[in-house]
Order: structure tokens, then sequence, then C-alpha cells
């Protein structure tokens, strides 16, 4: 049987004669071929970010350029990293002369990481790791709101350290997926598999600590890797949404272990860091586009990175099919204008969606966020799950959690169920769009104690 990576390769030079060159470079150049299931080619996307732009815009365009290029009739489906890897399925040692590495993604580095006063502290202590690991501060702990770098940080040491020391047995572990290796290793009793993963590295990097706490067979086994690493003076990186004494549920002792080291926090960019990361984008990507563009969209999106990248690569996806050479500060205002909170104007948050997409299907919030699986609730249920990760930058695990405390494999599936479904089903169609546009026009919405 052909792999997907064959198939990926052929269709790549058909992609590139098809697409114009800043589509092609910016969506497609990077995207992953994971395996063909069934008829269906899977492909992984860089991030949620991108997921959702192929999945809107380039669907079509990719499984057509696959089927011309291979002959075949394959379906196309778009998924992140997160949902690609397997559960405890990484080489467990390297040799002398090259080590593991594993989970580190090569564009995330130090270079392309911008630095101000909010996260200037946090670079330094990373780059003092990278360095010398397990020399400067061990564990290193880092922490911040959602999309301020904290994943670009760990990336970027793990790509240094690698470059530095390629015999080293590196590892870039997100707490679901180690959740999700612990799992799997007590279902099929591979414990000793698990511990050789993670107890033979050099160099540990854990992504979003916070979401292990309450779930004890986890935290035991990692309370239980921390200590030997640590014991073998090997380098931690952690990072989390809180400092370690504000982390609900987690045990104190793990808490206490993550104040050995040193902490450091990130905070949102200021504006002039903001627009420094949008020039750099611009720049990497050669796209032409005004300082004063470049300034309003960074004046209007301060919450995180995240949220400021998506709008800038929503106006350069718009420039590209309206075929304009350069972007001035019109162009992005009215591109960018239901995305820009004013006076009146509501942010668009999961009690927000919800609400809306209560009165949408004339049912009560508290049918959303119940247990009840009937169909009236559960498709309007995966439809305000869908819109809270299209519409927001909070994750599986918080949307989650916002809906009654549903796992974060439940939002997943609910999101790629809609997903699949719009352009097949008129009505789930009709409703994203009627919901999304209530929610980012200039809506009044009650509560939903006040509605008669």
């Amino acid at each position: 049987m052909v792999s997907a990576q064959v198939v990926w390769a052929k269709a790549l030079p058909v992609l590139q004669e098809e697409m114009t060159p800043t589509s092609y470079k910016t969506w497609v150049k990077d995207i992953k071929p994971i395996s063909i299931e069934g008829n269906t080619l899977i492909l992984m996307a860089q991030n949620e970010l991108y997921l959702s732009t192929l999945r809107q815009f380039y669907t079509n365009i990719v499984t057509e350029c696959v089927n011309k290029a291979n002959g075949t009739n394959y379906a196309v489906s778009f998924i992140v990293k997160e949902e690609a890897e397997p559960a405890v399925s990484v080489p467990v040692q390297g040799s002398a002369e090259k080590g593991v590495f594993y989970g580190v993604q090569p564009k995330y580095t130090f270079d392309t990481f911008v630095t101000g006063e909010s996260n200037r502290f946090a670079h330094a202590a990373a780059v003092a790791v990278a360095d010398n690991p397990a020399s400067a501060y061990n564990p290193l702990y880092i922490y911040g709101g959602s999309g301020l770098g904290k994943t670009h940080i760990l990336h970027a040491i793990g790509n240094y350290v690698h470059e530095l020391h390629p015999e080293f047995n590196i590892c870039f572990v997100s707490s679901e997926d180690f959740t999700n290796d612990v799992i799997a290793a007590i279902k099929y009793d591979t414990r000793e598999e698990l511990r050789r993963k993670y107890r033979n590295l050099d160099l540990l990097l854990v992504d979003d600590i916070q979401f292990i706490g309450g779930k004890e067979a986890t935290e035991m086994e990692f309370f239980n890797t921390f200590n030997a690493l640590h014991g073998s003076n090997k380098q931690i990186v952690i990072t989390s949404d809180k400092s370690p004494k504000d982390l609900p549920l987690l045990q104190d002792r793990l808490k206490t272990r993550f104040a050995w080291g040193i902490t450091a926090d990130i905070k949102p960019p200021e504006v002039e860091t903001r627009v420094a990361i949008l020039k750099g984008k611009a720049e990497r990507d050669n796209i032409d586009i005004s300082n004063d563009a470049l300034l309003y969209m960074a004046e209007q999106f301060s919450a995180n990175v995240r949220e400021l990248e998506c709008c800038y690569n929503r106006v350069v996806l718009y420039a590209d099919f309206s075929k304009r050479a350069s972007i001035d500060r019109s162009f992005v205002e009215i591109v960018l204008k239901d995305y820009v909170s004013s006076e009146g104007k509501h942010m668009v948050t999961p009690d927000l969606i919800k609400q809306v997409t209560a009165d949408y299907f004339d049912i009560t919030v508290d049918d959303l966020v119940s247990t009840r699986r009937d169909k009236r609730i559960a498709v309007p249920r995966h439809v305000a799950m869908y819109l809270c990760r299209t519409l927001t930058n909070i994750s599986y695990p918080d949307i989650g959690k916002a809906f009654g405390g549903k796992h974060y494999s439940t939002v997943m599936y609910s999101c790629d169920q809609i997903a699949s479904e719009i352009g097949q089903r008129l009505d789930i169609s009709t409703a994203i769009d009627d919901i999304t546009n209530r929610l980012t026009n200039d809506l009044t919405v009650m509560p939903d104690k006040e509605r008669a």
C-alpha cells in the first residue's frame, strides 16, 4: 500500500502550480502527511489556527490536487499535532552518537521569539538553561496566560539544546499526552516502557502542567519521573497558566518541587512588542504591509500573541484572495471590522456562545452543559463547542470545563463532527452562520435568567 508521505510528495508540485506563492508558502508548505486510513488521507496542520483556515478555505483544492497527482479518489482530513501522536510510541533510548529528539517543532527557535519587557526575564532564564542544561536553573518553571509564547520557549530550548548536544535524549510533551501515556501504560500493562521513555531523558519539556491536577495516577507517575530526572541531574522545564502555589488540585509535594529551581512569568506583550512580532512575521512571509496597519492590529488585539497572529493571518489571507500587492490600514480595518471590539459590542466568550446557541435552538444553557445525549441537545452542544473553538482562543480542556466538565476528547470529537458537516448539511451550515453573525455583530443579548 502506498504511504501518505508518497501521496503527499506527489501532490505538492501540483498544489504549488495551482495556488499563489503566498497561499502555498503560508498554509500548505508545512503540512505533514500522517497516514492513510481507509480512503482518507490524514494531514497534520501546524496548530489550531492553521487547522481552522485549512478546513474552511483549502480542503477542496488540496483534495483535488492530491487526487489529480496520484490518480486516486481520496478524501482529505486535517488534524492538529495532539491528535496525531499515539500514546507511548516513542523510541525510549538513543544511541551514544544521536539521542532521541521527540515532539520539538523546529520552526520555534530563540531567533523567532520576540522579546520585550513582558517576557524578558523568562527569555533570559530559558537561554541560560539551554546553554547549560541542569546547571543554571532546574527546574525552570514558566507561567502566564494562554497564547503568550510559553510553548514557543519550550520548543526553542529543545532546538537549542539539540543543536549543542545532538547526543542528548530530548522530549517535548503536553500534560494531556503524558496523561494519555499513563492511561495506555495502565491499560496495556506497559509501565516499564513508559518509565524507560521518560526517565532516560536528558531534557524533559512539559507544556501546561496544570492539566494533570486531580489525576492521581498521572500525578504519581510525574512525581516519580521528576524525582528520577532531577536526582540524575537532568534538566526539566515546565509551563503552566499559574504560578506553582496557585495551581488548583495539584499535590503540595509537586508544587514544592516546581519551586526548587526558578520561576518566571510571562505577561501580555506591550504594544511595541506586538508591533515587532507582526513586523517579524511580515518580513519572514515577504508581505508588504504598512507600519500604520501593523500598529492598528497591535492596538486592537492585546490579549495574547495567538489572537494577534490569528488576525494577521486573516488579513494576509484576504489580501491574497483579493490579489493585493500591499496592505494598508484601511484594508485591515475592513477585514477585521467584525473582530474588533467597540463600545456597545460584545466580546465573544464561551458564556456568550452558550447563551446565543441555546436561544437559537430554543433550549436552555443548562441543557447545553448537562449530560443529556438526545439529539435535540447533543447537536446544539456540538455546535456551541465548535464555535468556542473557532471564535475564541481557549483550549479543548477549558472548553470541556465550560460545558460541565466534559473530557477534552469529547470536545475534539464534537468540533471535528461539526467541521465535517459544514457544507454537507444545510441546517448545520445555516446554524453556524446565523449564530456567528449574532455573536460578531452589535447585538443585545439578555442573560438567561431575564428571558421570558
